[in-house]
């Protein structure tokens, strides 16, 4: 891989920012290093993570300056834009994302680049099939796809930024970056799974116990309380972990119309929108400790609390703030960061030995219990997305996406609760032909366990499996592997969220519950029978949609 720059010169000097590039010609040149500015030290204020500087010194003079200063000067750009718009341009945290994810993982890319080459490489060689070699180093990486992609993300962030501030002209901004290079990453990164009712239940007793000892005293919160604080906010309100990390002290406004309700302002940087959430106001302070923890008197809390701190902070109006009390920082103004938000979150589980269902630590943080949250309102609302996507401000194929799941308790509670007669009841069948159903038999469809006792037939065929008037029988065994087989075809055009609540435990009820009472022969039989010609009712999955 060797440059050829074709120029009428012998020599090519560094381009200024937002100058075009110099026509090339004829001839083979070694390209003039860019000088080392005094100062390689960018600086990032006060923010979210707990990096207050990147030093980009070790970057120069490894073959490709050109591309490492144009770097530098834009997170430059990028921070002091930040600081211009109190993070309205961009978050503070998210310029050392550009850093942390991107530049530090591509200059890695640029030495292997530079190695191959033996030349200076420079904004101009970056390419779309730089870009390409780029997305190949990523995937060669023993890093799981997310990662991958955060990396790449993080790099292109940056580098198109530096085409915004004329740093990178050379480049066709339409052509240069692939369509998706890391297709359906949503679906392969695992999202965070809401709590169980039990779960959640010991949580509220574990946050209760310590708003109650927060209630009693009078001294300014600590960064343990701050991050007992912060749980309380998200499982009340279901915020995302940005948008309560930036809270400001006037965050909570009266209610225009009800006096016992407050409204929550934030601001969704991803959304670029401001949010406002009806929040409930206890009449008494004592009532912070209740199962409700309100997150209205929880801020109001932090806010007289750590007034005093606040002060001292370079930012008065930051919600988020207390006394540090380790090394450097004894006495001095600290924001809560995500770094140590976490640290406390787990100090929180160990103080209260919180544990999953099957008795492992629990996993917390805030993401998890706006998924809890959500997850809730969509059961409540009857599975409506629409009230569910109101109650999270995002759109309903980001819910479908992110959030809603079968109730972790559902396997537990899905039964048979019907019977299995092994032999068929010809003699004296109490099951007569008109309480056959789709899906196996009925002891009576009008007046049956979950029949609509109206004199109209039950139709609710996926309740079958957990109807006490459901009866298998022999006979029946054709039309249950017809539906059985139906469900395992028609997951991605079923839904999959739709499929995993509804029918996953039933196909394994079938499984495991049914079949095994009749004779292993007639089971394979019937379930191949209805495997290669599956009855008419059962063909594709479009009667199911409609009982649900």
């Amino acid at each position: 891989m060797k440059k050829d720059f074709t120029i009428e010169e012998h020599e090519i000097g560094v381009q200024g920012a937002g100058e075009t590039a110099t026509e090339t010609k004829a001839a083979t040149v070694d390209q003039a290093p860019v000088l080392k500015p005094a100062n390689t030290v960018v600086a990032f204020p006060e923010n979210t993570s707990n990096r207050r500087s990147a030093d980009v010194s070790p970057f120069y003079g490894q073959g490709y300056d050109d591309i490492t200063a144009a770097c530098h000067r834009t997170l430059e750009k990028l921070v002091a834009e930040s600081v211009k718009t109190t993070g309205k341009s961009l978050s503070l945290t998210t310029i050392v994302g550009y850093w942390n994810s991107g530049f530090r993982y591509f200059a890695p890319f640029l030495s292997l680049l530079h190695a191959a080459s033996d030349e200076r490489l420079t904004m101009a060689d970056l390419n779309a099939e730089t870009i390409k070699r780029f997305i190949q180093h990523l995937r060669n990486e023993p890093i799981e796809y997310g990662s991958q992609k955060k990396r790449f993300d993080g790099a292109k962030s940056l580098l198109r930024a530096c085409h915004r501030f004329g740093l990178w002209p050379e480049v066709d901004m339409k052509t240069v970056w692939p369509a998706s290079p890391f297709p359906s990453s949503n679906r392969r990164t695992k999202g965070q799974r809401a709590l169980s009712k039990n779960e959640k239940r010991f949580l509220i007793k574990a946050l209760r116990k310590d708003m109650e000892r927060i209630v009693a005293h009078s001294e300014p919160l600590g960064r343990y309380d701050l991050a007992v604080c912060v749980l309380s906010i998200a499982l009340s309100t279901g915020m995302n972990l940005t948008p309560i990390t930036e809270l400001t002290t006037d965050c909570v406004q009266p209610h225009p119309l009800k006096s016992n309700l407050r409204l929550l302002v934030s601001f969704k940087r991803r959304g670029n929108a401001t949010q406002v959430v009806a929040l409930r106001k206890s009449e008494e302070v004592s009532e912070m400790a209740s199962i409700h923890l309100y997150a209205a008197d929880a801020i109001d809390l932090i806010v007289a609390r750590n007034a005093t701190t606040r002060a001292q902070f370079d930012d008065s109006n930051r919600l988020l703030v207390y006394e540090g009390t380790r090394s450097k920082f004894v006495g001095k103004a600290c924001r809560l960061t995500n770094s140590i938000l976490n640290y406390s979150i787990n100090a929180f589980v160990d103080q209260h030995q919180l544990k999953t269902d099957d008795g492992k630590p629990l996993t917390l943080n805030v993401s998890r219990l706006r998924q809890t949250l959500l997850n809730r309102v969509w059961e409540m609302s009857g599975q409506d997305p629409l009230v569910a996507a109101r109650t999270g401000r995002h759109a309903v194929s980001t819910g479908n996406a992110h959030y809603w799941e079968a109730p972790p308790e559902a396997e537990t509670n899905m039964r048979f609760l019907g019977e299995a007669r092994v032999e068929e009841l010809l003699s004296t069948p109490t099951i007569i032909a008109s309480d056959r159903t789709p899906v196996a038999s009925c002891q009576n469809v009008r007046r049956g366990h979950r029949a609509p006792k109206d004199g109209e037939p039950c139709q609710d065929y996926l309740g079958c499996f957990r109807c006490k008037s459901f009866v298998v029988t022999g006979d029946d065994l054709y039309r249950l592997f017809s539906f059985y087989w139906a469900a395992l075809r028609n997951y991605h055009s079923f839904g999959g969220k739709r499929w995993t609540k509804y029918l996953k435990q039933v196909v394994r009820l079938i499984d495991e519950e049914i079949a095994p009472h009749f004779d292993e022969t007639q089971v394979n039989e019937q379930r191949e029978k209805a495997k290669t010609n599956p009855h008419p009712f059962w063909r594709d999955l479009s009667m199911a949609r409609m009982a649900v």
